[in-house]
């Protein structure tokens, strides 16, 4: 017998207005330093699958200067490991787990925020997977995080706190809620999405899979990293 799956369809505004807001609401670890830091990611030992984001301060002055990601989300099995700038000199922890091929970092926009890490140091990324990207490939008229968490998980992800200042001496309740939640939901949607890619991709067998090559900057004097998110 062959499953039969409709793809999801976009949600207007008025819709997704109307569902319940979305909340992590499991142990939530944020990190101020480098000792910090690597206690923390401890606490994701175990996860098979995490979900990632960044957060960078926003630039309003038309041709300014971007800054580099001043937050790094990390959603793994009921913990979000929230990691501010003042910890990157940790960096090796950090990249250890971009770098396992056991553990799949999933989010969207993947490429993106990698490159903008690579200008604050060495990623060798491994095992990223875009959401949006496999949503693309699947033909879904849905891509970006919003859109999938209201069509696949029935919630509602809030952006008032994305173009808030993430680089402030201390976070906001409504930023530190904001970021855990986005690396919390890309980890559900990779979780929604994960039989629906391999029954696209048994009907699919006969073609080339689908792979998105994805280059990231790698430091000052370092030559680039390459990876390949798989769909």
């Amino acid at each position: 017998m062959t499953t039969q799956f409709s793809p999801p369809r976009a949600l207007p505004p008025e819709e997704i207005a109307l569902l319940p807001q979305a909340r992590f609401e499991g142990e939530l670890v944020l990190a101020e330093t480098p000792e910090e830091a690597a206690k923390a990611l401890k606490r994701l030992k175990g996860s098979k699958v995490l979900g990632f984001d960044t957060e960078t301060k926003p630039c309003f002055t038309r041709g300014g200067t971007r800054h580099t990601p001043a937050l790094v989300q990390l959603a793994g099995d009921g913990v979000v490991v929230l990691l501010r700038a003042g910890t990157f000199t940790a960096w090796d922890a950090l990249t250890e787990i971009f770098s396992d091929a056991k553990v799949v970092k999933a989010g969207v926009a993947v490429r993106d925020d990698l490159a903008a890490l690579g200008k604050i140091g060495p990623v060798s990324p491994r095992s990223f997977e875009d959401i949006g990207e496999w949503a693309k490939t699947f033909g879904w008229p849905v891509t970006g995080l919003r859109n999938l968490a209201a069509a696949l998980l029935g919630i509602r992800v809030s952006k008032r706190a994305r173009l808030t200042d993430w680089a402030a001496g201390r976070l906001s309740p409504a930023q530190i809620c904001y970021a855990a939640t986005d690396a919390w939901v890309s980890r559900q949607l990779y979780m929604a999405m994960r039989p629906i890619s391999r029954m696209i991709r048994a009907k699919t067998s006969s073609k080339p899979s689908a792979v998105v090559s994805m280059t990231t900057a790698s430091g000052a004097g370092k030559s680039g990293a390459t990876a390949r998110v798989r769909s």
